[in-house]
């Protein structure tokens, strides 16, 4: 290869390897993508009991056809702390539900007014979705 070529190619190459090093610099450091947040989420399913004191109201959806309401009376972490963040400050909604057909199923198929008790990865970036972790209740 021509030596006139070699020194602009070296200089094409390190400023892509110096590229490459600090994009995989910042990656590590600022961990994208960020790690969802766990929500341990207790309520009802479209009507609460009289008296019940509900903390925040979301909707849900599997499908377009099919809206629900999660009325939340309590929301923790793991660590048996009461969270603060409300899902419904979200901008966009409503929130797709996610899991196994079966939990899916049993929680948009239960009555109105059934007891909700579970664990929900909740993602919104871009249009909001949570995934059953795990459904307690309704059994």
């Amino acid at each position: 290869m021509n030596s006139r070529f070699l020194g602009p190619l070296r200089a094409v190459s390190a400023a892509a390897l110096v590229t490459l090093t600090a994009a995989t610099a910042a990656s590590a450091f600022f961990s994208f993508p960020p790690v969802p947040p766990v929500y341990m989420i207790q309520g009802y399913l479209d009507h609460a009991p009289r008296g019940t004191k509900v903390i925040d109201r979301i909707q849900i959806t599997a499908t377009a056809k099919q809206t629900r309401w999660l009325l939340v009376t309590v929301y923790w972490d793991s660590g048996d702390v009461f969270l603060n963040r409300y899902l419904s400050r979200e901008l966009m909604s409503p929130y797709w539900v996610r899991g196994t057909s079966e939990d899916v199923a049993r929680l948009l198929g239960a009555p109105e007014g059934t007891e909700i008790k579970g664990t929900f990865v909740v993602y919104t970036g871009g249009a909001p979705w949570l995934l059953i972790a795990q459904l307690d209740l309704p059994s």
